[in-house]
């Protein structure tokens, strides 16, 4: 994680215990990798969000399953269509949508990738959604929508002093960011230990499964 200005453990709490910190470990190394590792690699490559981050929201948020679906999200990193939308125009509109980029979009887009061309300068939205279920089935879209979405996050929520929030990361990409919870989180001055007491405990359990000890990220480095 030397890539990132992240605090690992951020918070002196667990909700794994060793022997499922262990298993997690095991799942990423022989399962999500083996499927997934390139195309994580090649987004890591494109976004500059490390490897070990990304394989760490892809396990908690489908377990490594491409097909995974929720009555609110889809496949690997767990998306919906709005969100999907609103991040790829976001991501046009502020400039660094990169060329690789835009041709994986293009590829899965089709003819709707003319909306994506379309985007002007600091753009946000489209007001619509775009993207489909399908689309978000597909591994490489939706790892790559992801990562866009996981990167703009962790910019916002970057300090002055260059160290990232990944707990606020946490909750906007799990919640969204027009809820009762992001609009008390967003401008929480407080520390993880106490962000936890103000969210719902989904929140806090994914904030501990990533963050915590024994937590993902801290079984990685």
């Amino acid at each position: 994680m030397a890539e990132t200005n992240i605090k690992i453990p951020s918070i002196n709490k667990s909700f794994y215990d060793t022997v499922s910190a262990k298993a997690n470990q095991e799942k990423i190394k022989n399962v999500i990798r083996p499927k997934f590792g390139e195309i994580i690699k090649r987004m890591s490559g494109y976004s500059n969000v490390p490897t070990e981050l990304i394989e760490s929201f892809i396990f908690i948020e489908s377990g490594g399953n491409a097909n995974a679906q929720s009555p609110y999200a889809t496949g690997l990193m767990q998306l919906n269509g709005a969100t999907a939308s609103d991040t790829i125009v976001k991501e046009k509109g502020a400039g660094r949508l990169s060329a690789e980029e835009g041709a994986i979009l293009k590829k899965y887009l089709g003819s709707r990738y003319t909306m994506v061309e379309g985007v002007k300068p600091k753009q946000t939205s489209l007001g619509k959604t775009f993207i489909t279920n399908d689309d978000l089935l597909k591994p490489e879209f939706n790892v790559l929508v992801g990562t866009m979405l996981l990167k703009q996050l962790m910019d916002e929520f970057t300090g002055a002093d260059g160290k990232i929030r990944m707990d606020k990361v946490i909750v906007i990409y799990n919640g969204g960011r027009y809820g009762k919870v992001a609009k008390k989180v967003i401008p929480f001055q407080g520390t993880t230990e106490d962000l936890i007491t103000q969210v719902p405990k989904e929140t806090s359990s994914y904030i501990l499964k990533l963050l915590g000890t024994q937590g993902i990220l801290d079984t990685m480095v």
